[in-house]
């Protein structure tokens, strides 16, 4: 996820003097990037899942979050890339999970209202706002890695829920069922979510339900780290290490080229490819297990090369750098990867070459042609006859 800077960023809420955010931690902020909208796509998805009504829109396409309305319920993460979160991103959270994932331990989440005062979670619990939150692509990868995750949540508590309500249920239900329908995957559900536990309280307690089986595990812990083994275990900047290694060899796996790049066949001499987080995510499933791919249905833009004249003006208006004339003779060139279907592309051709067409993520696998610049045949070929308006 890249860094919030204050020219890509609009925070949900004023300042008050000395800088501070009103409303403290975890404030929703609007990733202009990543919104297709400020391009001048005509979409509202945020606006339409929010369960307040709390989002709006400006008049040059940006989002805007009313203060005032907002439960930071995250749902509109969970909706799009261009929402984030100051206190916790969705890679943040992928990352905790596998942390606790190895140190073999199962991963419940759960949300905010399944949470009563007084419950102190365990440390393989993780409490989101809410479980809407986390995207389709998001719950793919946890179950292509094979992550022991379980879902601790009363749904009777959705209805009447004042962050998300209903909408939240919904939205969480179809993208888990939809992750395990794409995965093959299942997730687990319980109906109890872990306690912290208190070694020292247990053993020091009458009615401990087993003090020798306490005692037990408290000779285990100091077995352990007379050893080193639970300083591995429980080594967040060990954790932290594996992760970030984990993930640069995803990426150097993806062949990702994020970022500027120099093109001599562009007015300003410079390129942008933006790889939407949520793209990412299920790139990184594919990459784990190819499998998926062909259960994966995505929407992405097509060009007909006999009705190409290269202009490039579809080039000039796509958000995410898919489409960009080829650094080496200028030619259009395509990487489906980045696409997200928005169709800008559709209207800004005024030779009628370009179409969305309706595949699946068979296109993003590395045989399938559409990687490092070279746009598909399949693509081509079928693009007229798989024409649909955006």
């Amino acid at each position: 996820m890249p860094e919030v800077a204050d020219d890509r960023a609009e925070r949900s809420s004023e300042q008050t003097e000395g800088g501070q955010e009103r409303g403290g931690s975890g404030q929703i902020v609007v990733l202009r990037d990543f919104c297709v909208r400020v391009h001048g796509a005509d979409c509202a998805r945020c606006a339409l899942a929010c369960p307040h009504d709390a989002v709006s829109f400006q008049q040059d396409g940006r989002p805007a979050i009313n203060e005032d309305a907002c439960t930071r319920c995250g749902i509109c993460l969970g909706i799009c890339d261009a929402f984030s979160s100051t206190r916790v991103t969705m890679l943040d959270v992928h990352a905790r999970i596998r942390r606790i994932a190895l140190r073999g331990e199962d991963v419940v989440l759960t949300c905010k209202e399944n949470v009563f005062p007084g419950l102190e979670p365990a440390a393989n619990v993780v409490v989101l706002p809410c479980l809407a939150a986390l995207s389709p692509e998001f719950w793919t990868l946890v179950l292509s890695e094979n992550v022991p995750v379980k879902v601790a949540a009363d749904l009777s508590y959705c209805a009447d829920c004042d962050r998300a309500g209903e909408m939240g249920e919904a939205l969480y239900s179809h993208a888990i069922a939809t992750a395990e329908e794409w995965s093959g995957g299942k997730v687990g559900f319980t109906d109890v979510i872990p306690e912290k536990e208190n070694l020292v309280r247990d053993l020091a307690s009458p009615e401990g339900l087993d003090r020798r089986s306490a005692f037990a595990n408290l000779v285990g812990d100091v077995g352990d780290i007379a050893t080193g083994k639970r300083r591995l275990r429980n080594s967040e900047v060990l954790q932290q290490f594996y992760e970030r290694k984990e993930r640069a060899r995803a990426r150097a796996r993806l062949n990702l080229a994020d970022g500027v790049q120099f093109n001599d066949f562009v007015p300003d001499g410079r390129t942008r490819k933006t790889m939407q987080p949520k793209r990412q995510l299920l790139l990184e499933a594919i990459d784990r297990d190819p499998s998926i791919a062909p259960r994966v249905p995505v929407a992405v833009s097509a060009t007909d090369c006999a009705l190409c004249e290269n202009a490039l003006d579809c080039a000039s208006v796509c958000p995410t750098g898919a489409r960009f004339p080829n650094p080496v003779d200028g030619r259009l060139a395509f990487d489906a990867r980045y696409c997200i279907g928005c169709g800008l592309c559709v209207p800004a051709c005024a030779f009628g070459a370009v179409a969305l067409m309706e595949a699946t993520a068979e296109l993003f696998l590395p045989d399938a042609g559409s990687q490092g610049g070279e746009d598909s045949e399949t693509q081509r070929r079928d693009a007229h006859e798989k024409r649909r308006t955006p």
